[in-house]
């Protein structure tokens, strides 16, 4: 049958690839698709700096980071076809230790069945096919150095923090269903002082289905802030691509109690003709002491040949 609209949505991160990795060399697209609208804007050169519920899927050692209970709504859509809705959530816990969980739903419209007939040609049957994806994930994060200290390890450990998700990757194509449970890792270190951090993730090591690979990937990044100009650079390798080098800018200026920021981001690889190579968001936050704060985001994707991207969440901070 044709998966057309299906294999459409990889365009949100990945393209046309080379012979022998392609966006349908791995099963279960949704695990291929962002989640973060943050994120989105600086191209997904995110693994050094996820610092939020997002980090769920990004990078769950970036848990340890979060000082305050956040809930995340976002949405994301590409023209009239794919739409994609996520709740991320996370509470800190004690001695540095945060939970956080996130459930991710894109749907899209119906595909027309087509079947090979006996003359090898491809025949549409006239039924249409429901298609849904969606993961859910649970996650932990620990700020390493509110444990015990570890002398031998220093400032890897003191300024260090680890991460683990568990991932439920699911989809529904008409009459067959396939699902997946995978297993994230990652370790970040972040110096507030120096104001740099680093990162290293291996994302959704998990089970097969419809006989093929889950999205395996592997990721690591350096943050580095220069007053308030924060920029980023990543490198990952997946089993549908071979190595993709991302890089993000992103520029914040507070007004009282608000703050805006800017950001962009640029992405290459050399294994796919990227449909997508960069993309822009923004920010609005406002904090409110010994209360609350409120963020508006958005992040902006041109997609070649294709209809753009669009991304918009809402987060607030207890």
């Amino acid at each position: 049958m044709s998966r057309c609209w299906l294999l459409a949505a990889a365009v949100l991160w990945a393209g046309s690839a080379s012979a022998g990795r392609s966006a349908g060399a791995a099963s279960l697209i949704i695990g291929k698709l962002p989640v973060g609208v943050r994120a989105i804007g600086l191209s997904g050169a995110y693994s050094a700096v996820a610092g939020e519920p997002a980090a769920v899927y990004w990078n769950p050692a970036g848990l340890g980071r979060v000082e305050r209970r956040r809930i995340e709504i976002n949405h994301i859509e590409q023209g009239e076809a794919i739409r994609m809705e996520n709740i991320l959530g996370a509470v800190p816990l004690i001695m540095g230790g945060t939970i956080g969980a996130g459930m991710s739903f894109m749907s899209q419209p119906p595909i027309v069945e087509t079947l090979e007939n006996a003359s090898g040609d491809m025949v549409r049957t006239g039924r249409s096919i429901n298609v849904y994806e969606y993961k859910g994930a649970v996650a932990y994060g620990q700020d390493l150095g509110k444990l015990a200290p570890v002398p031998e390890l220093g400032d890897l450990w003191n300024l260090g923090s680890l991460g683990a998700t568990v991932t439920v990757l699911g989809e529904q194509l008409g009459d067959v269903s396939a699902a997946s449970v995978s297993l994230d890792l990652g370790y970040m270190y972040d110096d507030p002082n120096e104001g740099r951090s680093a990162g290293v993730v291996v994302r959704q090591i998990g089970t097969p289905a419809h006989g093929r690979p889950v999205p395996v990937t592997g990721q690591a990044g350096v943050g580095q802030y220069i007053k308030n100009i924060l920029w980023t650079f990543d490198v990952l390798t997946a089993v549908d691509d071979s190595m993709r080098l991302r890089g993000g800018l992103e520029w914040s200026h507070p007004f009282g109690p608000s703050t805006v920021a800017l950001r962009g981001g640029i992405q290459h690889s050399f294994s796919s003709a990227l449909l997508a190579p960069y993309t822009v968001g923004l920010t609005y936050k406002l904090v409110l002491e010994n209360s609350f704060d409120f963020s508006f985001e958005y992040a902006f994707m041109p997609v070649r040949g294709l209809e753009d991207l669009h991304a918009l969440s809402v987060s607030i901070g207890l």
